[in-house]
């Protein structure tokens, strides 16, 4: 036994005096790897006595200088992967570790994983020492605004025959006010209710805003309520009333559309006019101008102004259709894409055009808008065009 211990003893040792026993730290990189790979394809495995190639996963140990195969030494890859991303990570194999205290990769690992558990732990501690200080800032905070809240009712209590008595005058001017804001609101709902029922006697017919291209004038008359009708109460309330009827006139059509220049079959009228309407309507959204919806997207229809009697010319322009949809999102979306009607084939659909329903004041700022422009045309001024009711130029 003695003997086959001193024979592996003087082989142990002819190895150690053929390569050099300790390896550099800078060894893995730069001339000093060129210089360990050569020595690794020279070298066997210290346990197989398999050549070590340069491209086999394998550790040189830091005291005898030998090779070792991963799999020689039980080292996972994964193992072997993360050791060679540590900075000054020096190995020893099985036969040079216990004598020199080395640490085993598993057992160095293990520690990274105990100090990196060790670390979560006392942040996790620091940030609940934080949270516990931060709640008792806020307790802090919270006992300063009630004691700001005490010296505040301290101070009321020392003038409260003060707060009584201003109390009691701001209730009495309250009251005042109140009663007549109901007497101004009654007012107010009477002529409301009033003007809805001249209105109902009369059949509105809406001017819309006509392209300058053809601008052709509506023939349907405008309905006003007349000057002399106008309850002095209005007169009274100034610029109140005209805008409160304006802003409720926008409201009531804004899910409307008109369409000009719409065939009007002269023998149809009630059920059949409406479902022919309908039917050109869905045709010029859906394939005229590429918007997919159906009957149920459209609230109704109606045509406007009074229909043409028998002594009048066959020819008269027919009346525009009013198309009323369920939300304001379809109206703008066939809005923004009514532009598609300029390329139409069909021949019925060639002066159609399509527009906002406009209330009166709208309908006179976008005529004013529209003389400008043609003035401007007509002394060649170039790049003016209408936006929103303005007149505005190109850049």
């Amino acid at each position: 036994m003695d003997n086959k211990r001193g024979a592996r003893k003087k082989e142990y040792n002819k190895e150690s005096s053929r390569y050099p026993g300790k390896v550099n730290e800078d060894e893995t990189s730069g001339p000093n790897r060129e210089e360990a790979d050569k020595r690794k394809v020279e070298l066997k495995c210290k346990q197989c006595r398999r050549k070590v190639q340069r491209d086999e996963k394998s550790f040189e140990c830091f005291r005898c200088g030998l090779w070792f195969h991963l799999v020689c030494e039980n080292i996972e890859e994964d193992l072997y992967k993360q050791l060679k991303g540590i900075d000054n990570f020096s190995w020893y194999c099985k036969r040079c570790n216990p004598k020199l205290g080395g640490k085993d990769p598993k057992n160095f690992m293990a520690e990274l994983v105990e100090n990196k558990k060790k670390l979560k732990e006392d942040n996790t501690r620091m940030k609940k020492e934080l949270e516990g200080v931060n709640e008792g800032n806020e307790r802090a905070r919270e006992a300063l605004r009630r004691l700001e809240k005490l010296k505040e009712k301290v101070f009321l209590q020392g003038n409260i025959n003060v707060c009584d008595e201003v109390e009691s005058k701001i209730v009495t001017d309250l009251s005042n006010i109140k009663l007549e804001l109901e007497d101004v609101q009654k007012k107010i709902k009477t002529l409301n209710k009033k003007w809805e029922r001249e209105e109902e006697m009369d059949e509105i017919v809406l001017e819309t805003n006509v392209p300058e291209t053809n601008a052709p004038e509506t023939n349907a008359p405008e309905t006003d309520v007349p000057e002399t009708n106008v309850p002095e109460t209005k007169k009274v309330s100034g610029m109140l009333l005209p805008e409160i009827n304006e802003r409720e006139e926008r409201d009531k059509r804004n899910n409307n559309l008109v369409i000009h220049n719409i065939d009007e079959p002269k023998d149809m009228k009630g059920k059949k006019l409406y479902d022919h309407d309908l039917a050109v309507c869905i045709d010029i959204f859906v394939n005229e101008i590429g918007e997919l919806l159906d009957e149920g997207e459209i609230a109704g229809i109606a045509r406007l102004g009074k229909k043409g009697g028998k002594g009048e010319s066959q020819n008269q322009r027919p009346r525009c259709l009013l198309v009323k949809m369920k939300n304001p999102e379809m109206k703008w979306r066939i809005l923004k894409s009514a532009k598609n009607l300029k390329t139409t084939r069909k021949n019925e659909y060639k002066r159609v055009f399509i527009q906002p329903d406009l209330t009166k004041r709208e309908r006179e700022k976008d005529r004013e808008s529209r003389e400008k422009l043609r003035e401007k045309k007509e002394l060649g001024e170039e790049g003016w065009y209408i936006k929103r009711g303005h007149l505005e130029r190109r850049n």
